[in-house]
C-alpha cells in the first residue's frame, strides 16, 4: 500500500472513525452519505488488508493497526487544517514576528522611523530588522523568506518578483550653512570649484548623477569618498565640501545639522523607490500586512501624482 493510493477523504474518514466510533457520525462530519462512508471503509479494508474497525456493543472499535492508522490520520488532518487556517488571518496585536528588510542607509534613517511608529502602535510584539544587502544574489534571502521585503532602488530583483512604486526621490546638493562660495545660492562656477564628498554605496541610483553632469560638460572635483550617505551631512556641516544626497535625507537632517540645501546646477532626473517581494509571498497575509503599511505611508503620494499613468493603480492594488 502506498500513500498515492489513498485520497484525502479516506484519510479524513479514518480520523473521524477513530474519534467518533460510528460510520454514520463520521459520514455527517465529512459530508458523505452513510452508504458512501461504508463503501469507502470497505475499500480501505481491502486496500490495507485489515478490518481497521470492528463492531462491538459500544460501537466501532479499532484494531491495533486501525488505532495507529487512525491516530496518524488525525494528526495529518489537524496539520492540514492548521496550514489552511494559517493563510486566512494575521492578528498583528498578538504577533511576535520579526520583519526583515533590505534598505539602504538612507532608507534606514528616513523610512524605518516612520514604519516603526506604525508597527509599535498596531503590533507591539512585532520587531523590525534591516539586513545588509549582499553584493551577490540578493534575491536568494527574499525567495527563502529570510528577508521579507526590499525597499529602494534595485535593478537585480526581477524574475519572480512583484514590485510597486512607493514614491519618487530626487537628489539635492548640500553645503555647510555659511559656505562662502554659496552665499547667493547655487552657481555652475561654484559647483565646479568646490570639492565634493561622494557616497560610493553599491547599487544606488546616484550612478547617473555623473552621467547627467557629463551631458553638460560638468565634472565633479573629488574630495572624499565614503561607503554611504548617512555620514555626509555631518561631514559637510564641518567642512568646505559639497555633496549630493537624497532630498528626504536632507530634509530630515537640515533641522538639526547646520547645512544649506541647494538645487543641483543642472537638472538631475528623479528616481523611483520601489517595494519588492517574491511571488511566493504574494498572498501571504503576514507579508501583505506589512506591504499595506508601506503603501499607506508612501503609496498615497505616488497615487496622487501618478494614477493618471497606466498601470500605477494596478501596482498599488497588487501591493495590498
Amino acid at each position: 500500500m502506498h500513500i498515492r493510493d489513498l485520497d484525502l477523504t479516506q484519510i479524513w474518514l479514518l480520523a473521524e472513525l477513530a474519534k467518533l466510533g460510528s460510520v454514520s457520525a463520521a459520514a455527517r462530519r465529512i459530508g458523505l452519505s452513510q452508504s458512501a462512508a461504508s463503501h469507502a471503509l470497505a475499500k480501505l479494508r481491502q486496500q490495507l488488508g485489515d478490518p481497521l474497525f470492528t463492531r462491538t456493543r459500544d460501537g466501532l472499535k479499532p484494531t491495533p493497526y486501525g488505532e495507529r492508522l487512525g491516530r496518524a490520520a488525525g494528526d495529518a488532518v489537524n496539520l492540514i487544517v492548521e496550514g489552511l487556517a494559517a493563510n486566512r488571518t494575521f492578528d498583528p496585536k498578538i504577533s511576535t514576528r520579526q520583519f526583515t528588510f533590505y534598505m539602504s542607509d538612507v532608507g534606514q534613517m528616513v523610512l524605518l522611523p516612520q514604519i516603526l511608529n506604525v508597527v509599535q502602535r498596531d503590533a507591539p510584539g512585532v520587531t523590525v530588522r534591516s539586513a545588509p544587502i549582499p553584493l551577490d544574489d540578493p534575491a536568494a534571502p527574499i525567495i527563502s523568506g529570510e528577508v521579507d521585503l526590499a525597499v529602494g532602488f534595485f535593478t537585480n530583483l526581477t524574475t519572480g518578483f512583484h514590485q510597486t512604486l512607493l514614491f519618487r526621490e530626487r537628489y539635492v546638493c548640500i553645503v555647510r550653512e555659511d559656505h562662502p562660495a554659496f552665499r547667493s545660492g547655487m552657481t555652475v562656477e561654484a559647483f565646479k570649484d568646490v570639492r565634493q564628498a561622494i557616497a560610493d554605496a553599491t547599487g544606488m541610483a546616484h550612478a547617473f548623477v555623473d552621467q547627467c553632469l557629463a551631458k553638460h560638460r560638468i565634472a565633479r572635483r573629488d574630495g572624499l569618498r565614503v561607503p554611504g550617505f548617512h555620514v555626509l551631512p555631518l561631514i559637510i556641516a564641518n567642512s568646505d565640501l559639497m555633496a549630493f544626497i537624497p532630498a528626504r535625507l536632507a530634509a530630515s537632517v537640515a533641522t538639526h545639522v547646520p547645512i544649506k540645501v541647494l538645487q543641483p546646477p543642472v537638472h538631475i532626473p528623479p528616481f523611483d523607490i520601489h517595494m519588492y517581494w517574491h511571488e511566493r509571498y504574494h498572498h501571504d497575509p503576514v507579508n501583505r500586512w506589512m506591504r499595506r503599511i508601506l503603501v499607506a505611508l508612501y503609496g498615497s503620494e505616488n497615487r496622487r501624482k501618478n494614477l493618471s499613468s497606466t498601470g500605477e493603480a494596478a501596482r498599488a492594488e497588487a501591493a495590498e
